[in-house]
């Protein structure tokens, strides 16, 4: 009797103790699935660093569970992608977003945003390129003393809402200063017949002189432009924008230059310009030109067509 007294305690005693560890072994399973979806629902807030730790305390539920480190792993790729987009490192953070792509069992959502990103990084060193060959040209214009036509240049960047993102805060910057530039040189500007010392008269006069040394005002016009910014831009980025071979809706072409197949002469727009009078300090020579191409097509006076 007393043998069986004791086979019973012992089974007893086995199923108090299977029971224990099997409640917790499912207890355990559980805290896993919930830090697992917690951080699936972290993600798609856009917590990283929660999900992280959700995912770090998967992995003490489940020690070495291949889910949750590669997981917990992609998560951390991801951000320090982003932060370096946030930098302005679009090659770098391109490619470690490709990474993202590479880690098995991942989620889905970061894998869906890594690919927009790269698109999106593809599509900003694209304008990047476009941006930096408009202010080449802008700047070229300025240090010619075309400082309308440079402005011209300017306002297809400022008026693009694209130009207005963060990513362009390097291009923004400079062509801001280029534009304060262009309008310290308008305002320098003096009317035709004017007796007065002017940046294009002092220019021209001193460039016939025997030293061969320009004039005051283009010398200063070069050097505030010579002191402006370049463009924070990666050696790739640097190469694509010298490759870059498009063009903007302001270059000024050949055709913009003549009236019936030939070249509008300095002389007619200097004639051009003292028909105008006081109004032709406005005018830059590309608008005095149009202005007497529209006088010829409509048969009217270089000041009627001004107005």
């Amino acid at each position: 009797m007393r043998k069986w007294t004791w086979v019973i305690v012992t089974f007893v005693v086995i199923l108090i103790v299977g029971g224990y560890a099997f409640s917790r072994h499912q207890s355990i399973e559980k805290q896993y699935h919930m830090d697992m979806e917690n951080a699936a629902a972290a993600i798609n807030d856009n917590n990283y660093t929660a999900a992280e730790n959700y995912f770090q305390e998967a992995l003490t539920r489940r020690n070495n569970d291949a889910v949750a480190t590669h997981r917990l792993k992609q998560t951390k790729i991801f951000v320090s992608a982003m932060n370096q987009l946030e930098n302005h490192r679009f090659g770098t953070s391109k490619n470690t977003f490709a990474q993202v792509y590479k880690i098995h069992h991942g989620s889905e959502v970061l894998n869906s945003r890594s690919h927009e990103k790269i698109q999106e990084i593809k599509k900003v060193q694209k304008n990047i390129t476009k941006y930096n060959k408009v202010l080449k040209y802008a700047r070229e214009l300025n240090e010619a003393q075309e400082f309308t036509l440079s402005n011209q240049q300017l306002d297809t960047l400022f008026n693009t809402k694209e130009f207005k993102k963060t990513y362009y805060t390097s291009q923004w910057k400079t062509a801001k200063q280029l534009q304060k530039s262009n309008k310290t040189g308008l305002s320098q500007a003096v009317m035709p017949g004017s007796t007065s010392s002017s940046a294009q008269s002092s220019s021209n006069s001193n460039s016939t002189t025997t030293n061969g040394t320009t004039g005051a005002s283009a010398s200063s016009s070069s050097n505030s432009i010579s002191t402006l910014p370049a463009p924070n831009l990666s050696s790739a980025e640097k190469q694509a924008a010298d490759n870059y071979s498009g063009s903007n809706e302001y270059t000024v072409t050949k055709k913009d230059k003549e009236l019936n197949g030939k070249v509008i002469t300095q002389t007619q727009i200097n004639n051009a310009r003292q028909e105008l009078g006081n109004k032709s300090g406005q005018f830059s020579d590309q608008d005095v030109r149009n202005i007497i191409k529209e006088a010829a097509q409509k048969g009217i006076s270089v000041s009627e067509a001004a107005q």
